[in-house]
């Protein structure tokens, strides 16, 4: 990328960093700190790179309102005192709970890279965060838009789309992490029958292989020379770069895949919706053999790694009211 193009990209990510106010003199020491943090971050963090650059956009705005109400100089003082009174402040100039709580986790992320940080950061309920609407739409892809959407991948010469989606809908995997899995890490899976990854808050979950993801992996193994090598992301190309180009052809093609007189106009496929599609196969399975939802919904909840079973009601629409 030319220096021009990094440029338009930092611009990008700084467009929603000011609310209309000045920023301190005082605020660029703060933020030559919180630089040092952010290249931290980008070395050891599970996020993509588009991800960083959103959380570092959100911790530049909670940055900038630590220097003016607080005067703090040094990023290892914060503590949950600034955080509440940010909440409050963001409530006062009309954000959502969502975007709050997206607010936080950006925090949260980059506190664990902050050297010697002096404070713990207490979870949402300390900050009296309300429930937001999850938007329960049925995301999960049914077999015909599965299968649809498959031949037109193997049509169209876009095997990588194709292994990624297969390996996907058998293994709840988000796709930065399919994109994450190199040939030692595919072996190790395959020997073990275990796929073991790092997800969101850097949880590591271990996610029983099926069948078809095995042979995805298999597969995928045998083309790759190198054991460091990723298995859907060539040498020399930029992972964010494979990682769009796979959504793409999934939104060029949705439409033509999805029967919209049964499923309707307004819920449109996604890759997404393949964890989606996982969640409700496993949680439906347990049903099927006796266990009780609750329980069902935490031993789902663990497999795509969220610590909180009712977040799983997200992912079975309309079987988790």
């Amino acid at each position: 990328m030319t220096a021009r193009g990094k440029g338009a990209k930092a611009k990008k990510y700084n467009q929603g960093d000011r609310e209309g106010e000045p920023v301190p003199p005082a605020f660029k020491p703060l933020w030559q700190q919180f630089e040092k943090t952010f290249k931290n971050a980008m070395k050891d963090s599970y996020c993509s790179k588009d991800t960083l650059f959103k959380n570092r956009s959100r911790m530049r705005q909670f940055a900038i309102f630590c220097v003016k109400e607080f005067k703090i100089r040094n990023l290892r003082n914060i503590g949950d005192k600034h955080i509440s009174a940010y909440v409050e402040r963001r409530r006062q100039v009309g954000r959502t709970e969502k975007v709050i709580k997206n607010d936080l986790s950006a925090i949260r992320m980059f506190h664990k890279f902050i050297p010697n940080a002096r404070h713990r950061i207490s979870g949402n309920d300390k900050f009296k965060l309300q429930s937001t609407p999850d938007g329960r739409l049925d995301r999960v892809w049914d077999e015909r838009e599965y299968r649809t959407m498959i031949d037109r991948a193997r049509e169209l010469g876009r095997g990588d789309v194709e292994m990624v989606i297969r390996l996907a809908r058998n293994s709840g995997l988000r796709i930065h992490e399919c994109l994450r899995i190199n040939k030692k890490m595919a072996e190790r899976f395959i020997d073990k029958g275990v796929i073991t990854i790092k997800g969101k808050g850097g949880r590591v979950r271990d996610v029983p292989l099926r069948e078809e993801a095995r042979k995805v992996l298999q597969i995928a193994a045998k083309k790759i020379d190198k054991g460091n090598d990723k298995l859907f992301v060539p040498r020399g190309r930029r992972t964010d770069l494979v990682k769009d180009s796979i959504e793409n052809f999934i939104a060029g093609h949705r439409d033509s895949c999805t029967d919209h007189d049964q499923k309707g106009s307004d819920v449109k496929i996604t890759f997404h919706g393949l964890r989606h599609t996982y969640a409700r196969e496993e949680y439906l399975k347990r049903l099927s053999n006796g266990m009780p939802e609750r329980k069902a919904q935490k031993e789902v909840a663990l497999l795509l790694g969220h610590g909180r079973p009712n977040v799983v009601k997200i992912y079975l629409g309309s079987l988790g009211s």
